[in-house]
């Protein structure tokens, strides 16, 4: 809207007290020019102090003005709309205009660091050596990539000097998919068709004279369509390796693939796709990372090359490809980005039918997690989506055998097995000395069902293990019985383990929960969780929990603190002293900063989301 409502006032500007707000009975203002020579608009009847106003009039004047108010409201709410919904939201990089259209794989690097990711990334940094002071952040930048960039060209180069005069920022990869051609059992068939590098430079001129002299690369220099063109050597087997420099770009890949995107001038219709623009409506902040893969197009033409190849009849026979491939998502996206104290990731694909809808709530099993966990992992109602998923595969007479024997065998089925699994976790955890130990904790749905299983796998260890050498004992652990399942006499067994290790399972089935895992002091850990200290009592866990979502489909936990702790202490052991120093000097200050993953999937919809996070913590 250019035109101001009253031309005669300064737009925005509030009308005097003696006018606004406008009386019961308004009448429009004169209208006058506001340029010297301008014909002035027709003006308002002026009223005589006489004069009855109908109620006509009265109606008529002041429907005007709603409709004017009304009018200057809608162009405000939907001018504050426009602004709401695209200044928050980053466009598609120039990369991937230059991408083919067909692309299954695709991955995006922003090193440009776009919007407040500068400064998120000084924030997240300044937990790691060097990297204190915010103020110094590029140069501290240029530093480390002068480091990385000399370690890989034996310090034939650097970051700064070789590199950024020319470099716009952006990195990225995409493939397109296999195809069954003469060259389909090659190297570049199994990668995954043609695939394509994208790189913004800044200076043509420079970026072509850097990719002309590096030493290694056996290249021709000419020129193809405005582009600088390096063609390399003829091959036997595969098509030829080519890179182009444009204006804008650096284009890498084969020769067919570098010059279709030098003619398409970046102009490609992949951001047009309809996947691919629902996999980058996830970038709804600045990111660093995107990534698209296109898994149901994919997949397929993986099949279709099999088949080509002499795999028709195998496939033809059975109908467990279809099934496979209808179990696959149709597409996966991911956008990572920094945080002042966390690299986040959202990611998302659309939901595959199972034959079972799960539904999100929170958690059950951090309850029974020992408070020393270092790994978790959990999924809700697992018993229900294993059952449903081999009931589609019950369907397919090449699988129904197959199950059908597995029934036969284990006295019970595999629903016998499988069916009252509720919500279920596989945790490993550690004691006060650093002996791992770990396994499944499952909530039960159904009590009789477990024990059901519990006295057939008893069964099944007693006959079949006591002629293997393998023995069973029982132990009581409060209100709970632990079955010990010893390996040491089987044969094949070490003669000797690590200090704190034994060659034994163990596992309980209760009423509450069943744990299945290594080492009895695992599942009586577990066992005294549920009552004592968990994992869901650390104020941590607790955090990222919420901060990853805790009404969700499952949740992941790790402790890169603790895992680093028990990992330096398995190294040590095994490093010289020079080496050990070596790394306490040059490596370990760069990992103290990790501190923990979590990521958590839910459902929302059609979709199915996965929000991720790696924090950092300033030692």
């Amino acid at each position: 809207m250019t035109d101001p409502i009253n031309p005669g006032a300064t737009p925005g500007s509030t009308p005097p007290a003696s006018s606004w707000p406008p009386p019961a009975d308004p009448a429009l203002p004169p209208i006058e020019s506001t340029e010297a020579g301008a014909a002035a608009p027709a003006q308002a009847v002026q009223r005589d102090s006489g004069y009855e106003v109908t109620g006509r009039t009265r109606r008529s004047t002041g429907l005007r003005w709603a409709v004017a108010l009304v009018g200057v409201a809608i162009v405000l709410i939907a001018t504050a709309a426009v602004f709401a919904l695209t200044a928050g939201s980053p466009k598609v990089s120039a990369a991937v205009g230059y991408m083919p259209d067909n692309v299954v794989q695709y991955g995006e690097y922003r090193l440009d660091l776009p919007g407040d990711q500068r400064q998120k990334v000084a924030e997240f940094l300044s937990a790691f050596p060097g990297f204190k002071d915010q103020s110094t952040i590029d140069a501290k930048l240029d530093e480390t990539f002068d480091k990385i960039v000399a370690a890989v060209s034996s310090n034939e180069q650097t970051y700064t000097a070789d590199i950024k005069p020319w470099f716009g920022g952006i990195v990225a990869m995409g493939s397109t998919p296999p195809t069954a051609s003469q060259d389909a059992t090659t190297m570049l068939g199994s990668m995954g068709g043609e695939p394509l590098i994208v790189v913004t430079v800044t200076d043509q001129a420079k970026a072509a004279d850097w990719i002309a002299s590096l030493h290694e690369a056996s290249l021709t220099r000419g020129e193809y369509h405005g582009a600088v063109l390096f063609s390399g050597q003829s091959r036997d087997v595969g098509p030829a390796f080519a890179i182009a420099v444009t204006d804008k770009v650096i284009l890498a890949g084969t020769d067919a693939a570098v010059k279709k995107a030098v003619d398409s001038n970046g102009n490609g219709k992949l951001a047009d796709d309809d996947q691919f623009k629902a996999a980058f409506k996830l970038a709804t902040d600045d990111y660093v990372t995107f990534s698209f893969v296109d898994y149901q197009a994919s997949l397929a033409s993986y099949l279709d090359m099999i088949k080509s190849l002499g795999g028709s009849d195998a496939l033809d026979k059975t109908a467990v490809d279809d099934e496979l491939v209808s179990l696959v998502p149709a597409w996966f996206g991911s956008v990572g980005r920094f945080e002042s104290d966390a690299l986040v990731a959202s990611s998302a694909f659309p939901s595959v039918d199972i034959g079972y809808d799960g539904h999100n709530k929170k958690s059950t099993l951090l309850g029974w997690a020992p408070p020393d966990t270092i790994a978790y992992g959990e999924v809700h109602d697992a018993g229900a989506a294993i059952t449903a998923l081999l009931d589609r595969f019950r369907k397919l007479p090449e699988s129904k055998q197959v199950l059908d024997q597995v029934d036969a065998t284990t006295g019970i089925g595999l629903n016998g097995i499988f069916g009252w699994w509720g919500d279920t976790a596989l945790v490993v955890s550690a004691d006060s000395a650093g002996t791992l130990g770990g396994g499944l904790v499952i909530t039960p749905t159904d009590a009789a069902a477990a024990k059901t299983a519990a006295d057939s796998l008893r069964g099944l260890l007693a006959i079949g293990g006591g002629q293997a050498g393998i023995k069973l004992h029982d132990v009581q652990h409060g209100d709970a019985t632990i079955t010990v399942v010893d390996f040491s006499g089987a044969p094949g067994t070490p003669a000797a383990f690590p200090a704190g290790y034994k060659p034994e399972l163990a596992f309980t089935f209760t009423d509450q929960v069943v744990v299945i895992g290594y080492g009895q002091s695992f599942v009586e850990s577990v066992l005294d969780a549920g009552p004592g200290p968990s994992l869901a009592d650390d104020a941590r866990v607790s955090a990222l929990v919420k901060r990853v979502g805790d009404e969700n489909l499952g949740f992941t936990f790790l402790d890169l603190h603790r895992a680093r702790e028990l990992f330096e202490g398995l190294a040590k052991s095994q490093m010289s002293p020079e080496k050990w120093t070596e790394y306490t000097k040059e490596y370990q200050p760069f990992l103290l900063p990790f501190d923990a993953v979590a990521a958590s999937i839910h459902e929302d919809g059609d979709l199915d989301r996965i929000q991720s996070v790696v924090t950092v913590t300033k030692p």
